[in-house]
């Protein structure tokens, strides 16, 4: 085990080794080219500030790399760069000496140029590369002669890998000369730089992932750093998140057993309190990697553990923390464990976790049939604690779950709003980051991925291609499971399938923790079914329907649920939303008296709601529901004696009918 993480108190420390290398040097030369000159152009100023930032933040590079850099088109630094070449062969023909003499003047940039105090120092030892030069200095004192010496021998090959390098510039891309200097050409990491680049990574895949590396590249600088930092514990966690990222469990699990490992403390350095914080950490690390997964029954495990070793301690904010995940794996009095959480981590002032706790509570209140007002209001104290401490994430999560919660009751169009609120979520300060993390691709997600499906699947419906429907039904189950039921139910009502569609709903009532929603949509395709599969003729077709129509208007109201109640009283009309003009229309010919100019009226006026039921359906291409239509028109034309108009939607109804083979009696489900 490497000492690097460990200070002089015995506490563990995330610091990473750092040595000068011959790139430190060359940058070093270039800040005191560019600092002794005194007449600078505004362009070169501000070319040297952005080349110069970014030269300390990147990993070392070959020389002819660095020069590429500087010679560039990007930046107007040329005359830096020629200037540096020659400060580096003069300090190759002085030796060890120049290095020391280089070093000695370095040093003295930061004082007066005068005597006097008034004077300015050619570089503010408190600036950015005023720090970085201060840093180097430093490292090279601490070391003995024979490491100068060392650095100045590979400083010497530094530079011949570069004199190489133009000289084979002439040989073919293939030669062998080019291929052992690539080979020999690593790219070399220091410990600031890591530890930026580390921090800008894991930042990005948390917020907003499309900034980052792709999978592929990141994982490959994962391997750089560790080639450089064996011991670097925050690699192997960076290696985790890109895990994750992809879903791949070996992966994740490995590297953070690997992180965890290098962060393990030493036994005779490290005092007891601040083993037991890393083992409880890395327990409750391991909680959130198999819950990612699903893997609940491990998940808990670790979860107890982490929470056995917490109470050792005494680690409250360990304990809070654990909770919240206990009311996430588990069902059981999951709304008193979430109040419980909530109300502790207030106290200890876990503001995140708090956060999280309230959006959690207000969710599991909605599925508890509570009173929406009681569960927005939950949600409004959310926003307040998320824009008092600048939780941009959770802002982002409460948009998405108001966005969830308006269409779980119905309210489609304040849905809508907050899910375009979320993705258009930016507070107009250009210098704060856009947050894209979880909650926000999950909207992009539920709008794009599975309502691409739904809409396909939904067209085929109406042109009644059920074959076709079925295989878009069965590609949804990767996406969403328990909808893939609910589809394929149906497909069987639609095509006559009536025992496979009564399967389907039985598989879906066998769900653990189905939501009210999911349960009347079950009891309103049972119900359909159990009207479809008896003859019309039978007078108990509709008696049998009514159960599970009844109980699920009883849910809806119980739960809040507007939309569905509506659907269902369409239902319970022996019709739903979409094809009330056909409902319409037959209500008012069953009305209408038996005989005389009345009936004639009535039947006219029925046959201009099905007129308008049928421009809605021709709009959503409902074909099969369009012919089942066009019978109805050309039967009330033909009890009025209309005969041009009967046999005008006869003949329509027989292209229709011609154009699809089912052979279905749909009549009695409008």
């Amino acid at each position: 085990m490497s000492t690097d993480f460990m200070n002089i108190d015995g506490n563990i420390k995330r610091v990473q080794k750092e040595t000068l290398t011959p790139y430190k040097i060359a940058t070093v030369i270039l800040i005191k080219e560019y600092c002794n000159e005194t007449t600078k152009a505004i362009v070169e100023r501000r070319d040297f500030c952005l080349a110069a930032l970014k030269l300390i933040q990147s990993p070392d590079m070959e020389l002819s790399a660095l020069l590429n850099i500087l010679y560039s088109p990007e930046y107007i630094l040329h005359r830096f760069a020629h200037r540096l070449e020659m400060q580096l062969n003069v300090l190759k023909e002085d030796g060890v000496e120049g290095l020391l003499d280089l070093f000695d003047s370095v040093g003295h940039l930061m004082k007066p140029t005068l005597d006097h105090s008034l004077s300015l120092p050619g570089l503010n030892k408190n600036s950015v590369l005023g720090l970085y030069i201060r840093r180097v200095i430093i490292f090279f004192e601490k070391l003995p002669f024979d490491q100068v010496v060392s650095l100045y021998e590979v400083l010497k090959k530094y530079l011949e890998r570069k004199a190489n390098t133009s000289e084979s510039s002439d040989i073919s891309t293939g030669s062998k000369a080019e291929d052992t200097y690539t080979h020999e050409a690593k790219t070399t990491w220091g410990g600031r730089q890591a530890e930026l680049l580390v921090a800008q990574q894991a930042q990005a895949l948390q917020t907003d992932e499309h900034k980052a590396m792709s999978p592929t590249e990141l994982q490959i600088l994962v391997r750089e750093l560790l080639s450089c930092s064996p011991y670097y514990a925050e690699a192997h966690y960076l290696s985790y998140l890109n895990c994750l990222r992809v879903n791949e469990y070996c992966g994740a699990i490995d590297s953070l057993y690997h992180c965890f490992d290098r962060l393990a403390p030493l036994e005779n350095r490290t005092a007891p309190e601040d083993r037991s914080r890393i083992f409880r950490y890395a327990a409750l690390n391991l909680v959130v990697l198999h819950a990612q997964f699903n893997h609940k029954e491990v998940a808990l495990a670790a979860l107890k553990e982490a929470i056995m070793m917490a109470q050792e301690a005494g680690d409250n904010v360990c304990l809070q923390l654990a909770h919240a995940w206990m009311y996430h794996l588990t069902t059981e009095q999951k709304g008193l464990l979430i109040e419980r959480s909530v109300g502790k981590a207030s106290m200890l002032g876990i503001t995140h976790t708090t956060g999280l706790g309230l959006i959690a509570y207000a969710h599991n209140s909605a599925l508890e049939a509570k009173n929406p007002s009681q569960v927005f209001e939950t949600l409004m104290k959310s926003d307040v604690l998320n824009c008092q401490h600048s939780m941009t994430d959770l802002m982002s999560m409460t948009y998405a779950e108001k966005s969830a919660l308006w269409a779980y009751y119905g309210k489609t169009e304040m849905s809508s709003v907050c899910a375009q609120l979320l993705l258009l979520h930016n507070t107009g300060d250009k210098k704060q980051p856009m947050f894209n993390g979880p909650s926000t691709c999950q909207a992009v997600v539920n709008i794009w991925m599975l309502g691409e499906q739904l809409y396909i699947f939904t067209q085929l419906i109406r042109h009644e291609k059920w074959s076709e429907a079925e295989t878009i039904a069965m590609n949804i189950s990767s996406l969403d499971p328990l909808e893939c039921k609910f589809r394929l139910a149906e497909v069987c009502l639609g095509k006559g399938d009536y025992p496979k569609g009564l399967e389907c709903i039985d598989s879906i009532e066998e769900y653990e923790q189905i939501t009210p929603q999911n349960k009347i949509r079950a009891m309103l395709l049972l119900s359909q079914i159990m009207h479809a599969s008896v003859s019309p003729e039978n007078g108990m077709a509709g008696v049998n329907s009514l159960v599970p129509l009844n109980t699920a208007l009883e849910v809806a109201i119980q739960n809040h649920l507007s939309y569905y109640e509506a659907l269902i009283k369409m239902h319970l009309s022996n019709t739903q939303v979409g094809r009330a003009f056909v409902l319409y229309a037959k209500c008012l010919v069953a009305t209408a008296p038996i005989c005389g100019s009345a009936r004639k009226e009535i039947i006219l006026k029925a046959i201009k709601a099905l007129s308008k039921a049928k421009g809605c359906f021709t709009k959503v291409e409902a074909y099969g529901r369009l012919r089942d239509t066009l019978c109805l028109e050309s039967l009330f034309c033909h009890e009025i004696d209309l005969k041009i108009e009967r046999n005008q939607y006869a003949f329509e109804f027989r292209q229709l009918d011609e154009q699809f083979l089912t052979k279905l009696n749909n009549l009695s489900l409008y």
